[in-house]
């Protein structure tokens, strides 16, 4: 057996306290999840699972990812209009990567960044507070328009005439 990596064995290691079956697809998810960092969606992890383990099928892909989401060894976001996005729990991704962080995703160019949960932290607390009502920031994309976008929306944009 190759060896794994340390987020991979942890993960596997919290499965079994759990008193859970450690399968070949779990093994693989959890490896796909570890080596891409990015932010894949279920299809993108089944065609990956898929290289590794050519024996894995597609459906079992999508009930381990829902399994590993339940007992928590895996995270997920939905995407407004999109695939829902997994990644490993913080627990299991490894010091640089151990926080607990909340999605923005650019509404022109899709791609996703990172924020740290705690820029939301007011926000949640006068949710709490005003309305009884508890955010959950990893859980949905905020969505808007990256600079990038933005920078090249401006660039483009018609320049008043001068008379």
């Amino acid at each position: 057996m190759r060896s794994e990596p340390a987020p991979v064995t942890a993960a596997v290691a919290a499965l079994r306290a759990a008193g859970e079956r450690v399968t070949p697809a779990r093994r693989a998810v959890l490896g796909v999840l570890e080596r891409n960092k990015g932010h894949l969606d279920a299809e993108a992890i089944a065609a990956r699972v898929g290289e590794r383990e050519p024996g894995v099928h597609r459906a079992t892909v999508y009930r381990t990812l829902q399994s590993l989401v339940t007992l928590g060894v895996v995270a997920h976001t939905h995407v407004p209009g999109g695939s829902t996005i997994y990644h490993l729990s913080p627990a299991y991704r490894g010091a640089a990567e151990d926080h607990v962080h909340a999605h923005l995703q650019c509404t022109k160019c899709q791609r996703f960044f990172d924020m740290p949960a705690e820029w939301l932290d007011e926000l949640r607390e006068s949710a709490r507070m005003t309305m009884d009502f508890e955010i959950a920031p990893g859980h949905a994309a905020l969505l808007g328009i990256c600079a990038r976008c933005r920078d090249a929306a401006l660039s483009t944009a018609p320049q008043p005439h001068s008379h």
